[in-house]
């Protein structure tokens, strides 16, 4: 796992496009089950993923939703803001459809699950996530190996293997802020989950 400092990042821009006080650099990152590249990063000592634990990607076909991204009422994670809730999820959905997957109202082969942070946060286990954030009938522990601290105005996407109840993939993307607020602005968020799936690197289909 890596993720480079929001300051550092801010810094090296500043000589080529600027880093206003009011507009930050959005930085990426992701991790994979099974990803024996991974290494520590400067925000926590992460223990590089086992071998053994790597996950066949190709027979991944299929995309469901999980249960509080399909309740159209929860905000709860989305800054109790549902038309920001819709955006990010149709940004995903696109991101998913380009690569070939195809949307299953219940059942697919992987549970997809998102949310947004407007202050820096850690995410260690399924608490830092939030209650409810996963369903009663989503059974699913988070994996240490992939904790990761997130800086302000941040997007995670996280993959789950439905068969077996593992993450596979995770993106992120941070530094998605305006002033002190979280720039909601349509093109910005569509590019930020751009950039997250731009890590990753496989296909529901042949191409």
């Amino acid at each position: 796992m890596k993720i480079a400092s929001l300051f550092l990042v801010c810094g090296l821009a500043a000589g080529m496009a600027g880093c206003s006080g009011s507009e930050s650099a959005v930085v990426v990152g992701s991790d994979q089950r099974g990803d024996a590249n991974q290494a520590t990063n400067a925000y926590s000592s992460v223990p590089s993923t086992a071998s053994s634990d790597a996950v066949d990607f190709s027979k991944y076909k299929t995309y469901s939703w999980a249960s509080q991204v399909r309740d159209e009422g929860n905000t709860v994670y989305f800054l109790n803001d549902l038309v920001f809730k819709a955006m990010v999820r149709d940004a995903v959905d696109h991101e998913m459809v380009s690569r070939g997957y195809t949307y299953s109202p219940s059942g697919g082969d992987l549970l997809l699950n998102f949310r947004v942070f407007d202050q820096p946060t850690e995410i260690r286990s399924n608490e830092n996530l939030g209650n409810g954030y996963w369903g009663t009938s989503e059974t699913y522990a988070y994996n240490p190996r992939n904790q990761v601290k997130l800086d302000r105005g941040s997007i995670l996407v996280q993959m789950i293997d439905r068969d077996k109840s593992v993450e596979v993939w995770q993106g992120y993307a941070s530094g998605l802020t305006n002033g002190n607020a979280f720039d909601k602005d349509k093109n910005k968020v569509y590019t930020a989950v751009g950039q997250i799936f731009n890590k990753y690197e496989y296909r529901g289909d042949k191409l």
